[in-house]
């Protein structure tokens, strides 16, 4: 069995990038892609492997037990079933650990790691979720500690209320959610579908990827009023939508399918396309905010106004627009966006798209975006920002 290293386990809930900033272009030609015995006894209690790693390494708890535990021998089977995804039986057999011994600091951990699991996996498919909200509840009261969980059951009980009574509709790739009782928005779910329709075969294209097929989960899209939008992602007026694994735009009372509307939820789904083929949230924001301008149809306005913006200013460290832009002071955040689309588009005329695809795909296999991008080009992603920042028009 193979041990755990870390401690205090972390929920990393990545809010996918907010796009305010978007517009439209046709796009260039796809790239092609280069190239059951019970476990053996622990001489600890061992912590279950996180869903994230925590940010630091952290000592097992020295708690030795008996040869002859029973409780070791569930504790080890949990941690089996938990790796194998097989969430009920995990959570079945933390339970009966931690009724064991309640005061068992790593089996109250390893029940409330097993419900964030179980929780997580069933809400990617099942919206709204009540037993997902409920699983969150019960982890937050055996793991008070972990702050990630409480503002996901925060979000998700302020989702569940308010999508509760959303009318949905389906298409080949996608689930369209909204409030039934906004006419417009009811005569227009059919365009908006169709619209994203479009997207999703022209972006398949760019990323040689088809997300929502071969039995995988259509990707869902959830339309709100603004303080609804504001309300579930905590996102403020600057944001346009966003995506955490779930397109949410708000919408204005009145307003149909138009072209901004359009360029928005195209900027979404290359959020989607981006998750999809890095197999998570690990792409720098500056490359996933980047793509999603640059893959608009048509940037050439939005490049305008970005260099007109980044004009004499000095630019942000790269490391700084890592994480996501909603981490950045609002002022600072227009220029994040700028400096993103600016700096794509200088990649991809010196270095071409499978450079920006490379960086992309990198971390399903483990790589960051820095070592994926010098593997592709030879040439340092350090260099390549220096040889960027000296460009006086960009």
């Amino acid at each position: 069995m193979k041990a755990a290293g870390t401690l205090g386990v972390v929920l990393v809930v990545a809010l996918g990038a907010v796009g305010a900033w978007w517009a439209r272009r046709e796009e260039p030609p796809p790239v092609p892609e280069r190239r059951s015995e019970p476990a053996p006894l622990a001489s600890v209690r061992r912590e279950a492997p996180p869903a994230e790693p925590a940010a630091a390494p952290q000592p097992e708890l020295p708690r030795p037990i008996s040869s002859g535990s029973r409780l070791g021998v569930l504790n080890d089977e949990a941690i089996a079933a938990l790796e194998a995804r097989a969430f009920d039986r995990a959570v079945e057999l933390f339970e009966q650990c931690h009724a064991g011994a309640p005061d068992e600091q790593v089996f109250r951990g390893n029940l409330a790691e097993a419900l964030v699991r179980r929780a997580v996996d069933l809400h990617e498919r099942v919206r709204p979720c009540e037993s997902c909200v409920a699983d969150l509840a019960r982890a937050v009261e055996l793991a008070p500690e972990r702050e990630g969980v409480a503002r996901l059951l925060e979000r998700w009980r302020a989702e569940l209320e308010t999508e509760q009574e959303f009318l949905r509709d389906r298409s080949v790739h996608f689930e369209l959610s909204y409030d039934g009782w906004r006419q417009r928005l009811l005569d227009a779910a059919p365009d908006v579908l169709a619209e994203l329709e479009l997207h999703c075969a022209d972006l398949s294209l760019v990323f040689g990827l088809w997300p929502g097929e071969n039995g995988a989960k259509r990707i869902p899209v959830v339309l709100y009023r603004r303080e609804e939008f504001a309300r579930i992602t905590g996102l403020s007026e600057w944001a346009g939508g966003s995506f955490d694994g779930t397109i949410r735009v708000p919408i204005a009372e009145g307003r149909a399918l138009d072209v901004a509307l359009s360029a928005l939820l195209r900027h979404e789904l290359v959020h989607a396309f981006v998750r999809e083929a890095s197999g998570g949230d690990k792409v720098p924001a500056w490359l996933n905010e980047g793509l999603a301008q640059w893959l608009a149809r048509d940037p050439s306005a939005e490049l305008a106004s970005a260099r007109k913006r980044m004009a004499g200013r000095e630019l942000m460290p790269l490391e700084k627009l890592e994480r996501p832009f909603a981490s950045l002071s609002e002022p600072e955040i227009p220029f994040a966006y700028a400096q993103s689309l600016l700096f794509t588009a200088f990649l991809e005329r010196a270095h071409g798209r499978d450079s920006l695809l490379a960086m992309v795909r990198g971390p399903r296999v483990g790589e960051r975006a820095a070592v994926a991008f010098e593997s592709w080009t030879r040439v340092p992603l350090a260099l390549a920002f220096d040889d960027f920042a000296a460009q006086p028009a960009r």
